[in-house]
């Protein structure tokens, strides 16, 4: 057996709602939206746990999530946390400090309900001002709904905690989201309700539907736009990585295997019942199957084993393979190693499907 999971847990992340959002910038890209019933997934549910593989054994552990993109979207959010916790193994049902914004800023009550769950911080995305947030999100009113996000939660106890993706789109406004903070007293009223406010500066993924944005990547040049006051009260500074060109140069010669990792090992289920493992972008040629048509047997023998395009390629090819193939010795573009590598990455199943390989 692949020492890549020794199958002592396993979480199985259903999109049972969808996303209210098609971001430009989502990782996991722009999937169907459905209405998948509970008893679907109490039935997957029990698939998953009724497996048994070539030995009789069976997966020790399950988290069982109703969602993997929005969580809460559904009308019957609460009934859905419950069932989350029924179906999984004890302590394994988790928030991960993540709650719906949209439904933050549409249902007063859902704040307090949060409230009385563990987390006690909530991760809230900008992307710039209103106009460049709203752009990102596809959606009108995005930017204004984070701010009554924000608002209903340091009423119900809860610490938000914002991230600033920076591009070169809204790389000019730095200074006034550092207004924006100072302005709500962020810092201040977390401190009131015995939290602490944090706010940190990422970049997009260049996977999903953030492969399709890079061209507002910031660069080398773009860096020192950046308020330097905001910067000094980020958690993390200003820690987005380095020019490509500058790390390739040790990437050129690297022999190790891409080996992207996830922070535990997990799958995603579609509208249609696709899944993919939560290593990397839900793309072709991640897929491990379909439920429906494959079933679960197929499915977790193809996360085990890593036998689907994208994880064989993953665990086996050079990276210096992939730099000389698709990296920019010349581009002055902005990425952390990790980004870059999953830029590769979706470069390499770009043509792996075009050249008729799936």
């Amino acid at each position: 057996m692949s020492r890549f999971w020794n199958m002592s847990y396993l979480g199985v992340c259903l999109d049972m709602a969808g996303c209210p959002n098609r971001c430009r910038h989502c990782w996991l890209g722009s999937h169907r939206n459905s209405h998948i019933s509970s008893d679907a997934f109490c039935t997957i549910a029990s698939q998953f746990r009724n497996w048994r593989d070539e030995k009789g054994k069976g997966i020790c552990e399950f988290g069982f999530f109703s969602w993997w993109r929005e969580p809460d979207y559904r009308e019957d959010y609460r009934k859905l946390w419950q069932l989350e916790q029924e179906l999984s193994s004890p302590g394994k049902a988790m928030r991960f400090e993540l709650l719906s914004i949209w439904r933050l800023a549409r249902e007063e009550s859902y704040a307090n309900w949060a409230a009385t769950l563990p987390p006690k911080a909530c991760q809230i995305s900008f992307f710039g001002m209103e106009e460049n947030t709203d752009w990102v999100f596809r959606r009108k009113g995005a930017f204004r709904d984070n701010l009554t996000a924000t608002e209903r939660l340091l009423s119900a106890g809860i610490s938000p905690r914002w991230q600033l993706f920076v591009t070169k789109r809204c790389i000019h406004e730095t200074e006034e989201f550092l207004r924006l903070i100072k302005d709500i007293r962020l810092h201040e009223r977390c401190a009131e309700i015995g939290g602490k406010f944090e706010v940190f500066i990422g970049t997009v993924a260049p996977e999903g539907n953030g492969f399709k944005v890079e061209d507002i990547r910031l660069e080398e040049n773009d860096l020192p736009l950046i308020s330097q006051e905001l910067v000094s009260i980020c958690r993390d500074g200003l820690n987005i990585g380095q020019p490509e060109y500058q790390l390739m140069e040790s990437l050129l010669s690297d022999c190790n295997p891409i080996n992207l990792k996830a922070s535990m090992p997990a799958m995603f289920i579609t509208a249609d019942y696709d899944v993919y493992p939560n290593i990397a972008e839900p793309a072709p040629w991640w897929r491990l199957g379909n439920l429906e048509s494959d079933g679960v047997d197929v499915v977790i023998k193809a996360y085990r084993d890593q036998a689907i395009p994208g994880m064989i390629t993953n665990r086996n090819m050079p990276i210096k393979e992939l730099s000389h193939r698709y990296g920019d010795p010349m581009s002055t573009r902005i990425y952390s190693k990790s980004d870059l590598l999953v830029r590769w990455m979706h470069q390499w199943g770009v043509d792996y499907i075009k050249e008729g390989k799936q």
